[in-house]
């Protein structure tokens, strides 16, 4: 999950065939939000107190492929995580109530 989480490698560069991975992985999600709120409104100036800044935060943001434009951009991504969470606890929820209860 973390290779397809785009941190490691492009996404871009991943097999067609492997590409799918990418949208379940919790890594994916998790780094993009981070990533988003992080490197929105900020800039890169250059440490000796002059006003180059020869970067900005959404140039990072645009590099990465990601949405940053809207508030939404960023809680998308964090509601994708949340519903994994949901989902991995309700299946966890299942399968202890389909354990057979010895005496």
């Amino acid at each position: 999950m973390f290779v397809f989480s785009g941190f490691l490698i492009a996404l871009d560069s991943v097999f067609d065939w492997l590409s799918w991975i990418q949208w379940i992985s919790a890594f994916r999600y998790a780094s993009n939000v981070l990533t988003v709120n992080e490197f929105r409104n900020i800039q890169f100036c250059l440490a000796n107190n002059t006003d180059i800044c020869p970067m900005t935060g959404l140039e990072v943001l645009t590099k990465q492929g990601l949405d940053y434009t809207t508030a939404w951009d960023m809680w998308k991504y964090f509601f994708a995580l949340t519903m994994m969470a949901i989902t991995f606890l309700l299946l966890a929820y299942i399968q202890l109530l389909r354990i057979k209860k010895t005496k």
